[in-house]
């Protein structure tokens, strides 16, 4: 299933009924932005936890973008460096000067992190900006840098979250079990 526009944005995402097990739910995950698919090679990934993630609550970046006009003025790659700095202070403040992680701007794309990439998410109120870095080393602490990013209206950004969320809502709004 395709939610989105791959050619701005989309996510692009398949349960596979054959990797399914009785705990969870695989399959595929990959973000597209100005089409190009994130991770670049298919991925297997627990589809179930991704989508749980992308959708908790109101502190998920992905499903409630926050809004802050500074930041979404800024450049590009200026406005990734600030964002990384924020989310990895241990790895990007001054020495000495690290803080405690600010995460509300991280999109948690659980499939995609496990191939080096991260997704931040910010609004100014009436679009959505998304930025997309991938690290150098695969390891943990491996530098995260600045691949692309998009602003598309808020509208559109809804539309794309509100189809995956109908895909996925058996997963979304199963009852929780005792």
């Amino acid at each position: 299933m395709i939610a989105g526009n791959p050619d701005t944005f989309a996510v692009l995402t398949e349960k596979v009924a054959n990797w399914r097990t009785d705990t969870k739910v695989s399959g595929m995950l990959h973000i597209c932005i100005n089409g190009v698919a994130y991770p670049r090679k298919p991925r297997a990934t627990d589809v179930e936890n991704d989508i749980l993630c992308l959708f908790d609550n109101e502190n998920s970046a992905f499903s409630h973008p926050k809004v802050s006009r500074k930041l979404f003025d800024m450049k590009g790659k200026k406005l990734f460096k600030k964002l990384r700095a924020l989310r990895f202070p241990q790895y990007y403040a001054e020495a000495g000067n690290a803080k405690e992680a600010d995460c509300r701007f991280d999109a948690v794309f659980v499939g995609p992190a496990t191939a080096g990439y991260h997704v931040f998410v910010l609004s100014d109120g009436q679009n959505v900006r998304l930025l997309i870095g991938r690290r150098k080393k695969r390891k943990r602490g491996g530098r995260l840098r600045y691949l692309d990013d998009v602003v598309i209206t808020a509208d559109e950004y809804q539309r794309t979250i509100n189809r995956l969320y109908l895909f996925y809502r058996g997963i979304l709004e199963a009852p929780e079990e005792m």
